[in-house]
């Protein structure tokens, strides 16, 4: 059920930005991605702790029946989170100014990070509904929740964004200002425009994530079980507990957050630095289409950036599902050493998240100018400033699809601390491989690509590693990695070989879906061939979605 909400909010987000790229341009993107980049070590350390060991523990005492620890998880847990999220929304505000003028080198950028700022909170109140369902496995919290917040950022976001464009486009054209500032040229006023329409979008993902609270709350108003609600409030040993099992994750998300940031702003901080001539002549036709000024180069190239990975995001998205749906069976499983079932769970986890990441990586990769038209029809500058990086972005997806599972299992064994020094070094790779190649103009974006793939490369291959030998399962790399990734790349040169052969003279969409179907077939046969799937294996899973449709 996850997986499949996962995917519809993705392709929600996807179809959200297509209109909003359009009314707020690649430098308007570049505003956004500024705010999110600031966002992402704090919302990470607080959404990437605290409710997975709210999971695991909910997960541990039901299993035993204890229904006191039950209730004091839940009077804690909204006691820890709240006092987590409003530190979080604090230090995003504080530090927005000098991160917006000394790392993003975009001041303006501060209006949408201070719209950003809330969703911290927010976003912090609703995982301790989530991470409590979850440890019982009922992801419909989750799932629902999402699927609301993605809704509503999608319309308000677009609806925010067009209505402020509207507005001080028409006070442009009419007084020759931007709110009371005089602007000497259109290009001007776009430059002075951009930063205020990007806060207003943002205005519906803060919108979104405070719609999504109130159904979890209300959710656990209606479905709460009233003999765990009526137990005496045991909830100060249970934020205890919270933090020490949540602190080894704490820090190991920390540590992903902080190199994470330092990934982004070494990126920026590289662009900042480049030869503006260099970028200029990259992306001269870009550039030129777009109608940017020279001021807003910098930040017009990191928009691109920031809008090809929508689409290098899409699939590792996706099967983050399968890694947070699996972390409390894996800890069910740990906890009665059924290292069987271990086994079997971590395998099949891992060999349907490199089947799910090289499907649909590749399927990009082959395809991405057609779907960046599909897409930004409208606008011809992103996609041809977004093709080849996209291209490239696609064939590395598996490698980050599998770091993500691979950490959600070292987590889930409930050796969490482990993953802290493999995050450290991939992070250390992947900032010196910005520093050196981003600003080289033989990569430019291209080198963030290579930077990012030998990082979570080493991240994938450690944490796997970590994984085997501290629950001494036993794991077949050949068919949870080996075949499957091969199985891709069979498919990539079959399916490439196709479409080069053949014209099929269709639109744009058609011709996609054809040629997704076609993929879906080629991949099927070859996964049967190779043994990574089984006839018994689709009919369980066939059988396995009745029953939870049933049910």
């Amino acid at each position: 059920m996850l997986l499949v909400t996962s995917l519809i909010v993705k392709i929600i987000g996807a179809v959200y930005k297509i209109p909003l790229t359009a009314y707020i341009g690649a430098t308007g993107r570049g505003y956004f991605a500024n705010a999110y980049n600031l966002c992402i070590p704090i919302h990470g350390i607080t959404m990437g702790a605290f409710p997975v060991a709210l999971s695991k523990l909910v997960s541990k005492y039901n299993a035993c029946g204890d229904k006191k620890r039950l209730k004091a998880l839940r009077v804690g847990a909204d006691r820890l989170f709240f006092a987590v999220g409003i530190t979080g929304t604090a230090l995003m505000m504080f530090f927005a100014k000098p991160y917006a003028r000394y790392i993003a080198s975009s001041p303006d950028c501060i209006y949408t990070v201070a719209v950003l700022a809330p969703c911290v909170l927010f976003s912090c109140l609703a995982a301790s509904y989530r991470g409590y369902y979850e440890g019982f496995l009922n992801m419909v919290p989750t799932s629902v929740s999402q699927l609301i917040e993605a809704v509503f950022k999608m319309v308000f976001g677009i609806l925010f964004a067009r209505v402020s464009m509207w507005y001080l486009v028409a006070e442009y054209q009419k007084a020759g200002t931007v709110l009371g500032s005089f602007a000497s040229s259109e290009q001007e006023a776009l430059s002075m425009i951009y930063p205020y329409t990007s806060a207003a979008a943002m205005m519906g993902v803060t919108l979104g994530s405070l719609v999504s609270l109130a159904y979890v709350f209300l959710y656990h108003r209606i479905k709460c079980d009233r003999t765990i609600e009526r137990i005496k409030d045991y909830g100060s040993p249970a934020v205890n507990e919270l933090l020490s099992f949540a602190f080894p994750i704490m820090i190991s998300c920390a540590v992903q957050s902080v190199f994470q940031f330092l990934d982004t702003a070494s990126i920026q901080y590289s662009l900042s630095n480049a030869d503006l001539s260099l970028l200029k002549s990259v992306y001269a036709e870009s550039l030129k289409l777009a109608g940017s000024s020279d001021k807003d180069v910098v930040t017009y190239v990191y928009g691109i950036f920031s809008t090809a990975l929508d689409f290098k995001n899409l699939i590792p998205g996706i099967t983050m599902a399968l890694g947070v749906s699996a972390v409390p069976a894996i800890s069910a499983a740990v906890e009665v050493k059924d290292k069987e079932k271990l086994s079997s769970l971590c395998i099949c986890v891992f060999k349907y998240t490199t089947l799910l990441s090289v499907f649909g990586g590749f399927f990009i990769a082959l395809n991405s100018r057609d779907i960046l038209t599909l897409f930004y029809s409208s606008s011809q500058d992103i996609i041809d400033g977004c093709d080849e990086i996209v291209k490239l972005f696609s064939l590395t997806v598996p490698v980050y699809s599998i770091a993500g599972t691979a950490v959600f299992a070292v987590q889930a064994i409930g050796k969490p601390e482990k993953s802290i020094l493999p995050y450290c070094v991939s992070g250390v790779i992947r900032v010196a491989l910005n520093m050196i190649l981003v600003s080289n103009s033989k990569f430019i974006l291209n080198g963030a690509v290579i930077a990012g793939f030998a990082g979570y490369f080493v991240m994938a291959l450690w944490n796997i590693i970590i994984a085997i030998r501290e629950s001494k399962m036993n794991f077949s790399f050949l068919q949870a990695l080996i075949k499957p990734i091969f199985a891709g790349i069979c498919l990539y040169a079959c399916a490439g070989y196709i479409f080069k052969s053949i014209d099929l003279g269709l639109n744009i969409f058609v011709t996609l879906v054809v040629k997704g179907v076609l993929c879906v077939m080629i991949f099927a046969v070859l996964c049967l061939i190779l043994g990574c799937l089984s006839v018994s294996e689709i009919k369980s899973f066939i059988n396995c979605k009745k029953n939870s449709l049933n049910t």
